[in-house]
């Protein structure tokens, strides 16, 4: 799923990324605010002639929470999601060789940001209450429950992620989608199910804006996918995208 500043966003918001290689999750600015806390501290120097509540910051990385308008084309295929399975985020990075919104160059790139492995789904018009005990402090924090005041709104789910198996990298993963033989384009594929081709139609672009399923791990060709993006997830962050899952 394509989350945070995007390329719309260049002017007010853009998600840096350092030459260490840590990031920081720069959310979408929105013209009015919104429910819940705004942008955290470590982003406002990144973010210019917005307010700080004027952003939707979802997902919510501390609550290991993501939630979505299913009846929203582009989120459609959420309504499919079950329990253990995985959500896969990315989004547009800009380098930045300083400390603000001055340090910015023109490089950019796209990137895997971050994993949620679904614990636990709040359907539509459920309430806080209906939530488990132990994930109902940190639902109570994601934007789609604040914005109901207590209540998932309708046509929006919420999932929770199991702490385990979910986190928002500390070092985002390159897709490398200016090489043909960048990650995107290994593992990757086209709504059709064949494998996206640097330069070629389907663009990545169009195949990934909706979100959707990439991978059925019961499926051969699917796993070996899965796995290159796993290994390329382990060196950069050290994190196991399939840990415990029988792959």
């Amino acid at each position: 799923m394509n989350i945070g500043a995007n390329t719309s966003h260049s002017a007010k918001a853009r998600s840096p990324i350092f030459a260490n290689g840590s990031f920081i999750y720069v959310p979408f600015p929105t013209r009015r605010p919104k429910p819940g806390p705004g942008y955290p501290a470590e982003a406002l120097p990144f973010v210019r002639s917005v307010g700080r509540r004027c952003t939707h910051a979802d997902p919510d990385w501390e609550g290991l929470s993501y939630g979505d308008r299913c009846s929203n084309p582009r989120a459609a295929s959420l309504r499919s999601v079950a329990v253990g399975d995985i959500l896969l985020f990315w989004g547009l990075l800009w380098r930045n060789v300083g400390a603000d919104w001055a340090g910015f160059t023109r490089d950019r790139g796209w990137y895997l940001l971050g994993a949620l492995r679904v614990e636990e789904i709040a359907e539509s018009g459920q309430s806080l209450q209906r939530v488990s005990s132990r994930n109902r402090a940190r639902a109570a924090r994601n934007a789609h429950f604040l914005s109901g005041h207590g209540v998932a709104p309708k046509d929006e789910r919420v999932f929770l992620g199991a702490g385990r198996y979910s986190t928002r990298f500390s070092r985002p993963v390159d897709l490398a989608v200016s090489k043909p033989s960048g990650l995107i384009y290994r593992a990757f594929t086209s709504s059709g199910g064949a494998l996206l081709s640097y330069g070629m139609s389907p663009s990545w672009r169009s195949s990934l804006r909706s979100c959707r399923k990439i991978w059925d791990l019961r499926d051969r060709a699917d796993r070996a996918r899965a796995k290159l993006v796993r290994d390329a997830i382990l060196r950069s962050d050290g994190f196991d995208l399939l840990k415990d899952h029988s792959v």
